[in-house]
């Protein structure tokens, strides 16, 4: 018998471990014993927008709850597929849970696709994966990196692409909310490769992730949440709102005024905040949707020059935070739900890395 998070899509603080009874295959499909993934406060954004940008629709549940999509590693057990051997690992998007059927298409060497029927419509990009035994830059040692970062670093190469592209909106200081996520922090060792002349990289966090922030040494400058009002609002900045606060934003365009260039809304890491503000002075918020940047970059630079682009600066991101966080290994349902409540309750440190390995009791 499996297991699975099943999450309550109207309130996600509601959540419990419920048993899965796998089925028989059907032709065509593929059983994946997920064996690692990773939780971070991206997958909170997750189900916090679950509804609103459809990520509930990837793992139907059977009981019509919610399962959380997650980034991890699986081997294929058993396969009604052709060209999809028993054995093999592969990386992708996964429930919270034990197991995955999936229905492979687009069978390459390298990667597939899940064809299933109610995944048609959803964005490429989560329903790729990749076949670990054709994958170059795969390194089993550095599995947990992988799963942590590189989803959300996707995320960060996109944005920092999209801002170089618009030369910044003419902003002369860039400003990360919740800059001690990993996201933020991604996007922050970007902006500084390169950057114009200038151009200043500060972070705005709470008051406890104050020095692990200062720590990682990719800001020009650290900022609480509640010294917003002493910013000097004269350079002409640009939001980068990982956070989604609705009373920080409020602070930052009325405080920053005429100054204010941008606000780019990426995530939601403070969920429970998350409506957005009404009459806010300056511009608009404007949400970032990675999906659709990806589709335009790999439409721009082809699909191969996106993966050498990506793939030389995450290499040369990995290299560098490795060492930047704590590493935690968690084991089975009962810990992973333990992790989710606690991400949920803004509880676990921004400096640790949580790892579920999903096959243990």
């Amino acid at each position: 018998m499996g297991w699975a998070l099943s999450i309550d899509q109207a309130d996600i603080t509601k959540a419990d471990i419920v048993e899965d009874a796998p089925h028989a295959l059907n032709e065509g499909e593929a059983r994946l014993a997920i064996h690692r993934f990773a939780l971070t406060a991206n997958n909170i954004t997750y189900a916090a927008f679950g509804e609103a940008m459809g990520y509930w629709r990837f793992f139907p549940g059977a009981d019509g709850r919610g399962r959380l999509p997650v980034w991890g590693f699986a081997q294929v057990t058993e396969s009604r597929a052709e060209g999809l051997k028993i054995g093999e690992r592969v990386y992708g998007y996964f429930p919270a849970a034990s197991e995955l059927v999936v229905t492979p298409g687009k069978i390459r060497p390298d990667s597939f696709i899940d064809a299933a029927p109610h995944r048609a419509g959803l964005p490429a990009v989560y329903n790729r994966y990749v076949r670990c035994a054709a994958d170059p830059g795969y390194d089993r040692e550095r599995e947990a990196v992988q799963m942590v970062l590189q989803p959300l670093f996707l995320t960060s190469f996109l944005i920092d692409a999209h801002l170089r592209d618009s030369a910044f909106l003419g902003a002369e200081a860039i400003l990360l909310t919740s800059a001690s996520s990993k996201t933020a922090l991604a996007l922050a060792f970007l902006l500084g490769r390169d950057r114009p002349q200038g151009l200043r990289i500060e972070a705005l966090t709470s008051p406890r992730n104050a020095a692990f922030v200062e720590a990682s040494e990719l800001y020009d400058a650290v900022i609480a949440y509640d010294a917003i009002a002493q910013m000097d609002p004269a350079p002409p900045r640009l939001i980068v709102d990982f956070a989604g606060a609705a009373e920080v934003n409020r602070a930052l365009h009325a405080h920053l005024g005429a100054s204010l260039k941008g606000n780019i809304r990426v995530g939601g890491a403070h969920w429970d905040d998350s409506a957005p503000a009404g009459d806010l002075p300056g511009p608009r918020p404007v949400f970032f949707f990675a999906p659709d940047h990806a589709r335009d970059r790999m439409a721009e630079w082809g699909p191969d020059g996106f993966a050498k682009r990506q793939g030389d600066a995450w290499t040369r991101f990995a290299a560098a935070a490795d060492d930047l966080l704590a590493w935690r290994s968690l084991t089975g349902g009962g810990e992973a739900m333990g992790a989710y409540q606690s991400l949920v309750r803004g509880r676990v440190p921004a400096s640790e890395a949580l790892v579920v390995e999903a096959q243990g009791r």
